[in-house]
């Protein structure tokens, strides 16, 4: 009698089995948006605005306007923000 419920249920979750919702959803937009937000973040004119945020904070912190501690916790987001794109390229691309 266990065997067949075994089977039943077996053959019930094979007649059912469909593909993950995940799997039908196109996420090509989501995709090329992020993309594009990166291209500007790391491309020549997100440099050339970072460059110049970097020379006004530490302008800011010269002038005393603002804490060191806070000029070099933005310039190190900087820097991060400036290095994400080659960590992320070197891990997925398998290292240089």
């Amino acid at each position: 009698m266990k065997k067949q419920y075994m089977i039943f249920g077996v053959l019930a979750a094979l007649l059912w089995a469909n593909p993950a919702l995940a799997q039908d959803i196109d996420l090509s937009a989501v995709d090329s948006l992020l993309t594009s937000i990166l291209d500007a973040l790391t491309g020549v004119t997100g440099r050339t605005v970072m460059t110049i945020v970097a020379v006004f904070v530490l302008l800011g912190g010269a002038f005393n306007f603002m804490d060191w501690a806070r000029v070099f916790t933005l310039l190190l987001i900087i820097v991060i923000i400036g290095v994400i794109p080659t960590v992320i390229q070197s891990i997925w691309n398998g290292g240089a």
